[in-house]
């Protein structure tokens, strides 16, 4: 009897701890979205940022373009080649998504900046189509001659489908087949042909009209490609495998085969490479073409028993380092003209379409993803359709690229430590820091003195993008570029958000912090402290093989969802090691994406969720991440299990965390994590002197507690709940 009293007594006092015992963090965080319905204040712009094109006259804001005369031209050249439309896509001819000046057709045409969009003229009318990330800046940039369709938006019409409507029965829309890419082609195409009173009718164009628009615009000179000479990345420091082992005896460290292996398996002759962060990745090289992306303007075709390189500027760009590193000059490899297997030929850039066109090969290995100008000039016999494989090898980094991009992070946490003490210093030498002073402190002084502090850093190679430094309302553009006409001074009375990166020799970097210097709202901490949870909670994930991204992008927006607050850009992107800031093929976002492959072992990503409250302040925290494999019990069926560990070591904001909305699980991840900023990034301020940073760092690192509140359990609730245990485990002890 006795040990059946005790154990009931164990079992009562375990049910009433479960029962009364409730973290504080759980019980606050419930009442939270009251706060916000009172707090929550959306304010139209009255300053003048954004176009009123239904005023009279209508209004244009200082940042808008006046486009009236080149639209005027392209429609002459419209009539000229008989085309009632043209569509002008954001890419150049490599797909690219950041492209050099030279190719920015779509911004010259339109005025519209942002990184992605799409435009499309008639004989009367002009649109553009953006994403939720750039419709704020799209209505600050476009002038009344052209219509915003907000992509995602209801009633917004494909872009097909608006030319349909537009357009009468065979009605030619001309393109440039070089910017087309196959998938576009195809979209257009097979609506076009759905009509079934007849549809509009695609007609490839040899020159590109924009060209001609912008060639013969004497006020907006058109830049050529930079000239700069190419960079040799040094295999055993920086890439881990050389160029030789990656085409044709890959040595295997990252499970993957060769080029000349995949061909094999594929019963493929030939690939052909278009991406310009493939080739580069490929070849162990590196350019300045494209501004942020150190990549140069290039094509490769890789047969079973050649290589050929195509080099926009040939002769300036095939110089003595570039011809040692490709093994030309040597016995088996006498000139950058020689045929053989193991060889690499180095052709003008200009007769890629035509060795194309040319090839013998029976089948030929293109990617969707490629122009359509690649796909008309293959036969549709020999064509095979699928993903580069270079995509995949080049996303699973090797030892050495991990290496490398911990490396590069650590080194722009440093830089990153010295900017944050440097603002707050700063803010608290100012007079009056609620009015904030234009000339100390401002979006466009805090991005010049972040690139101050990087270019300290070794292997310092420039910007990985054009920063958004965004503060107070200018922080909801979500994809904002500060400008000499948008510029604001910080201040202590909103958010203001920093999303920056670089590139270093061994490694590329994208982080978001978000600060705050006086004293944030209540509605501000929970929207920054639900980000903070989705992006521990995302980081905390344990996923297995096999799975993609879009399957764990609830994880980070789950927090928010609670609180009825959302973001309208993906969770998480790849990134490149000193390429592209962007990376295919894994993303962490919701829906399809075309070649998509799922998340591997060694693969960076973004961790990046956000708040943006439009015309007022935003909020995004982001770090770079790399799946590692995760500890678990039991291993079902064989799967390889991973989780994340952070590779960006910046301290987050304190004084915008409401940390009693934290569990115990997502707090001891936030503790690990400043722990390691102090022990990483703290040494290394010290040694080097930089005391105000180390003093910053150590102000935003302090471990927090997570305390428990035990109640009297004298509610009704609670009293009547313990009473119904108790008496069912007396009955079960005692008879």
């Amino acid at each position: 009897m006795a040990v059946k009293y005790n154990l009931m007594i164990a079992t009562l006092l375990t049910v009433t701890v479960l029962v009364v015992s409730e973290p504080i963090a759980y019980r606050q965080s419930k009442g939270s979205i009251h706060q916000r319905r009172i707090e929550k204040r959306q304010v139209e712009p009255a300053d003048g940022d954004y176009r009123d094109c239904d005023a009279n006259p209508p209004y244009l804001p200082p940042t808008a373009i006046e486009t009236g005369e080149r639209l005027q031209v392209l429609r002459e050249q419209m009539t000229s080649n008989n085309l009632a439309a043209y569509i002008v896509p954001s890419e150049d001819a490599h797909q690219s998504e950041y492209i050099a000046e030279r190719d920015k057709r779509r911004n010259y045409i339109s005025g519209f900046s942002g990184s992605a969009g799409l435009a499309i003229i008639t004989a009367d009318k002009a649109a553009v189509w953006t994403d939720g990330r750039y419709f704020l800046q799209a209505d600050m940039q476009l002038d009344c001659n052209w219509i915003l369709q907000k992509e995602g938006e209801p009633g917004v019409p494909e872009p097909e489908d608006w030319l349909i409507s537009e357009l009468n029965a065979g009605d030619y829309v001309g393109f440039d087949s070089t910017v087309m890419s196959i998938s576009g082609y195809n979209s257009y195409y097979s609506s076009f042909e759905a009509v079934e009173t007849g549809g509009p009718v695609l007609l490839s164009v040899a020159e590109n009209l924009v060209d001609i628009v912008w060639e013969a615009d004497t006020e907006n000179t058109r830049p050529e490609y930079p000239d700069k000479d190419l960079i040799v990345l040094d295999s055993q420091k920086f890439t881990g495998e050389t160029w030789q082992q990656k085409i044709w005896e890959f040595d295997g460290s990252n499970d993957l085969d060769s080029v000349r292996s995949k061909l094999n398996e594929a019963d493929a002759g030939a690939l052909v490479v278009s991406k310009l962060d493939e080739v580069a990745w490929l070849f162990n090289l590196r350019g300045e073409d494209i501004p942020y992306n150190p990549m140069f303007v290039s094509y490769a075709i890789i047969t079973l028993d050649s290589i050929n390189l195509y080099l926009y500027d040939k002769a300036g760009r095939l110089t003595s380092d570039v011809k040692t590193h490709l093994g030309i000059g040597t016995t088996t490899c006498p000139s950058e003209d020689t045929v053989k297997a193991e060889c690499v030929t180095v052709k003008a850039y200009d007769n890629f379409l035509d060795d194309l066109a040319g090839l013998s090969q029976d089948k030929i290995w293109i990617s969707d993803q490629m122009s359509y100008a690649v796909y008309e000039r293959v036969p549709e016999t020999k064509r095979y359709l699928m993903a580069s494989p270079v995509l995949l090898m080049k996303a699973i980094k090797s030892p050495t690229e991990i290496t490398g991009m911990n490396n590069a992070h650590l080194k722009d946490s440093i830089a990153l430590c010295r900017l944050g003490a440097w603002m707050q210093q700063t803010m608290d030498r100012l007079p009056d820091p609620a009015v904030g002073d234009k000339d100390k402190i401002s979006e466009l002084i805090v991005e010049d003195k972040a690139v101050e502090f990087r270019s300290q850093e070794d292997d310092y190679a420039g910007l990985s993008f054009r920063a958004i430094s965004g503060f107070g309302p200018n922080g909801a553009i979500m994809h904002y570029s500060s400008s000499e006409d948008t510029n604001v001074a910080i201040t202590d009375q909103s958010t203001f958000l920093f999303d920056s990166g670089s590139q270093y020799l061994d490694g590329t970097v994208d982080i978001t912090r978000t600060f705050h210097f006086g004293e944030p709202t209540d509605f501000m901490k929970e929207a920054y402290t639900r980000v903070l949870l989705g992006h521990i909670d995302l980081a905390l994930g344990t996923f297995r093989n096999g799975i993609y991204g879009r399957d764990i992008d609830a994880y980070a927006r789950e927090p928010l969802w609670r609180g009825g607050l959302d973001y309208k850009h993906g969770t998480g992107h790849g990134i490149g090691h000193f390429l592209n800031v962007h990376e295919a093929p894994a993303t962490i976002k919701i829906g399809y994406r075309p070649n998509e492959e799922p998340l591997e072992l060694g693969m960076f990503q973004s961790d990046e969720p956000g708040y943006y409250e439009d015309y007022s302040f935003g909020i995004r925290i982001e770090d770079i991440m790399y799946t590692v494999e995760a500890e678990t019990d039991h291993k079902f069926s064989g799967y390889t299990y991973m989780t994340w560990k952070m590779s960006s070591l910046v301290p987050l904001e304190p004084i915008l965390t409401n940390f009693s909305m934290f569990s115990p699980r997502e707090l001891d991840w936030y503790n690990m994590y400043i722990a390691r900023i102090r022990n990483e990034v703290g040494p290394i301020l010290k040694e080097r002197g930089y005391d105000d940073a180390y003093e910053w760092m150590e102000s935003k690192t302090k471990p927090v507690t997570y305390d428990y509140k035990v109640n009297s359990a004298t509610s009704v609730q609670s009293t009547a709940i313990l009473a119904m245990i108790c008496a069912f485990l007396v009955r079960l002890f005692f008879h």
